[in-house]
């Protein structure tokens, strides 16, 4: 697979063909430099097909490349460029950040259009003598990615960064731009509704809890993952509202990043103009270099044992046989997390303000809590395992449990179902089970009555 070099042969400092020679060089691949007529240099419109294929060439021979390493080839257009099969199964795809026309009704340059059409992986140079020395082994890059764990542009981020690692050290800044409140609803943390009653730090609402924190460091952890190669990674919780763009502009800024890797949805027209674009926003308003990955470049992750596993407890036979299930699927030093969901009722009394998630009820929170580690086995297999347990409380019981596999950050819920008349009442009907299936982002296996 070939580095590919889009560039408009305008004449100055070392670019993105000095970056793409650089690349080819390392990882042993061929070099194709495309010219295309869209610069802003006065002979971008004037030169015929010949000149510019001339002005490639000494390009070329001013790389210094081995013989055959390099091949050029000009291009009529932008268009062409899309629509070359070598460019859009290359290895990189290299262009310049600057020196881009764009006409009154189309405002996006040429990296953006190329991101767009998935060509590989679009990179958009700037600081290209940074760039250089870090290929060739002189310098450490700090590289800003964009990690949503509800994305599935991540994957593609993240495939990503181990490719930049094979090409040299670079420490990671793995950067989640979250909505406090949003984190706090999908996570079940309860908001207060006195904010009077509360220590001054946790006033603001704007600010992330401890324990949203804790999780959300965990969740991007694991989206990650281990990355082969030199260099660091760092978890950089950033709150905002508003465009995710330019609160990660605004981290790249404050930490120094040399280069920003945001994954890209393949979206058309239409959902773009209603959805806007992180990577849009990235490329048209960085100063540093942006890599834009598409999503179809992302590695399938392997499927693997369940190392943790909830599962919702009311009392009955069912979830005996959910619970004996869950022992099965995780092996020695694997979790089961118990959770029983207490639904709220017409007239109990009001619960105080408490941050965190909601509990039981007061008054039967210690016997429901021993009820629940009665049903931990004691043989030796069993001990092998982590157990847990909890008790909260909710209107929404499938939300409530929803929330709690967010929060433990489980690999597999395991939820039985009897036919039984129920003798608890906070029985788990077989419409939970359902509504489990369709709503929770967590693998869900439904034990069925014997």
């Amino acid at each position: 697979m070939a580095i590919v070099c889009a560039t408009h042969l305008s004449a100055g400092v070392p670019g993105a063909a000095d970056v793409a020679a650089a690349l080819a060089t390392k990882l042993a691949e061929p070099l194709l430099l495309v010219g295309v007529p869209e610069g802003d240099s006065p002979q971008g419109d004037t030169a015929t097909l010949d000149e510019r294929q001339e002005r490639l060439e000494e390009v070329a021979e001013r790389l210094g490349l081995p013989e055959g390493q390099v091949r050029c080839r000009v291009q009529s257009g932008v268009e062409d460029v899309l629509a070359d099969d070598e460019c859009r199964h290359s290895r990189w795809v290299v262009v310049d950040a600057e020196g881009w026309r764009t006409s009154a009704w189309r405002r996006a340059s040429l990296p953006e259009r190329l991101a767009r059409a998935g060509c590989g992986p679009v990179l958009s140079v700037r600081r290209a003598e940074a760039l250089v020395d870090w290929v060739r082994g002189r310098r450490r890059l700090l590289v800003l990615t964009g990690v949503d764990p509800l994305s599935a542009t991540t994957e593609a981020a993240v495939t990503f960064l181990r490719e930049l690692r094979r090409v040299g050290a670079c420490d990671v800044l793995a950067t989640y731009v979250c909505s406090p409140l949003e984190a706090r609803e999908r996570l079940g943390i309860h908001t207060p509704v006195h904010v009077d009653v509360l220590e001054p730090s946790a006033r603001d609402m704007e600010k992330l809890d401890p324990a949203v924190s804790t999780v959300l460091q965990r969740e991007v952890r694991e989206r990650v993952g281990d990355l082969l190669g030199e260099g660091g990674v760092e978890v950089v919780l950033e709150p905002g509202y508003g465009r995710p763009a330019d609160h990660l502009l605004h981290v790249a800024l404050e930490r120094g990043a040399d280069m920003v890797v945001v994954g890209m949805h393949a979206r058309g027209v239409v959902k773009r103009l209603w959805h806007g674009s992180v990577s849009a926003g990235v490329l048209r308003h960085a100063e540093q270099a942006v890599v834009c990955v598409p999503e179809g470049m992302r590695e399938p992750r392997r499927a693997l044992p369940p190392r943790s596993v909830l599962v919702p407890v009311d009392f009955s036979q069912a979830s005996l046989r959910a619970i004996s299930q869950a022992r099965s699927l995780v092996g020695p030093g694997g979790r089961v997390h118990l959770l029983h969901v207490h639904r709220k009722r017409m007239g109990e009394p009001g619960y105080p303000d408490h941050v965190g998630v909601l509990p039981e009820p007061l008054h039967g929170r210690d016997l429901l809590l021993r009820r629940l580690w009665e049903l931990v086995p004691r043989d030796e297999g069993a001990q092998s395992l982590q157990w847990s347990v909890e008790g909260v409380s909710g209107d929404d019981v499938t939300q409530a449990i929803c929330q709690a596999t967010e929060r433990e950050g489980v690999d597999l819920v395991c939820v039985g179902t009897s036919g039984e008349v129920p003798r608890e009442p906070d029985v788990l009907h077989g419409a939970i089970a359902r509504e489990l299936v369709a709503r929770c982002r967590r693998p869900v296996m439904v034990v069925p009555s014997a």
